[in-house]
């Protein structure tokens, strides 16, 4: 059973074919249908779910990751495969020593889980931190520490139209909603520059300056036609309205644009193509020529629903993604061990301790955590 066919069956959005699995694997035995049990007793809705119209004046607390289970194997001849559930543990294979085995370590560490927070810089320069606890009213605007979210015109005339600037710090993740009611989701390490309002008759344009954004866009049918664009180093995409997700960190060499529904353009103004739904555009930065692949949706946008998920990606590349959620720094000493491809589903709200553990129970990596520098050896 694929894990994201367990949260389409939360979400209600099987297909009859998934359906037909889902219950095939659900009758098969009682620990499967234990482990369902659980998931379902841990899941929170997501802030897809916020009803704008009513949430302005009462913000919901919905950016909180579904706090679900936890699973993580490694393919290869012989693959070890754990399933952490809480605080229950399922094993398919024997591994070499119990998974509840601190991971090694030469000092406790202060390393924390990764939480909601930002820096919104306004248009005048003056900052205002956001995260939990803190809460922030202006006119049109709105944050309980979790989320922000703009209310009024959406579009002006013959106005100077002012910028806001959110920044989201390695550790955090934010949910924004612009004053046309598009949903942003904005990862770890990431920069997203707006209008506060749009200027009626122009496209609506925003920034990704860095980083990682899931885009839910305000169709443009409810704004005379107006479209939305993104711009994104070298490249600019131009949407009509759907959902998509950009993902261009300072430290990689490609600017990845993955289609979830809907269409876009993605354009560098030497070049341009159109995606379709399941589609991810990657442009070389030193290039600047842009390739297409088919990609599995529910891998690139996990981050989003408070999960890491991971099809084939090495190690490397997968302490790359732990070390801007828990704020640390990894240190590679072996390198055929961050060569080596993993796949699985962790949740993102446990401790970094827990991941490097299991890592570690299919004997093919070893870690040292020294304060906030984690060594791979």
């Amino acid at each position: 059973m694929e894990f994201k066919l367990i949260v389409k069956k939360l979400n209600n959005t099987l297909t009859k074919e998934e359906e037909l699995r889902f219950q095939e694997w659900y009758g098969e035995s009682e620990k499967h249908r234990d482990y369902f049990t659980k998931v379902k007793e841990n899941y929170v809705r997501s802030p897809d779910t916020i009803d704008l119209k009513k949430g302005w004046n009462r913000l919901a607390s919905t950016n909180k990751s579904k706090r679900v289970s936890i699973a993580f194997w490694k393919y290869s001849a012989a693959a070890a495969v754990v399933l952490l559930i809480l605080s229950t543990v399922f094993f398919t294979k024997e591994v070499s020593k119990p998974i509840t085995d601190a991971p090694t370590t030469s000092e406790i560490s202060p390393i924390v889980i990764g939480s909601d927070k930002a820096t919104l810089t306004l248009d005048n320069g003056e900052q205002i931190v956001l995260g939990k606890g803190a809460t922030y009213e202006a006119p049109h605007i709105n944050s309980n520490g979790e989320q922000l979210i703009y209310n009024g015109q959406s579009e002006v005339e013959n106005t100077k139209v002012a910028y806001n600037v959110l920044t989201i710090p390695r550790g955090g993740q934010f949910f924004i909603v612009l004053s046309d009611g598009t949903k942003v989701w904005l990862n770890s390490d990431s920069q997203l520059r707006y209008p506060v309002n749009f200027m009626a008759n122009s496209p609506r344009k925003v920034s990704l300056l860095y980083g990682e954004a899931y885009f839910e866009v305000s169709p443009s049918t409810a704004h005379g036609g107006s479209h939305f664009m993104v711009a994104t180093g070298n490249q600019e995409v131009d949407v009509l309205g759907t959902q998509f997700n950009i993902k261009a960190y300072k430290e990689d060499s490609n600017i990845a644009t993955t289609l979830v529904e809907g269409k876009v353009l993605v354009n560098t103004g030497a070049a341009s193509t159109n995606l379709l739904p399941g589609q991810q555009a990657n442009l070389d930065s030193a290039t600047n020529q842009i390739s297409l692949k088919e990609v599995d949706i529910y891998n690139e946008i996990s981050w989003k629903n408070g999960f890491f998920s991971f099809k084939e990606k090495p190690l490397s590349e997968i302490l790359e993604v732990l070390s801007r959620w828990y704020d640390v720094e990894f240190v590679i000493e072996n390198k055929d061990a961050a060569g080596v491809p993993f796949n699985g589903v962790f949740n993102k709200k446990q401790a970094i301790e827990n991941i490097l553990t299991i890592i570690e129970n299919t004997n093919e990596a070893k870690f040292k955590t020294i304060g906030k520098t984690i060594v791979l050896q």
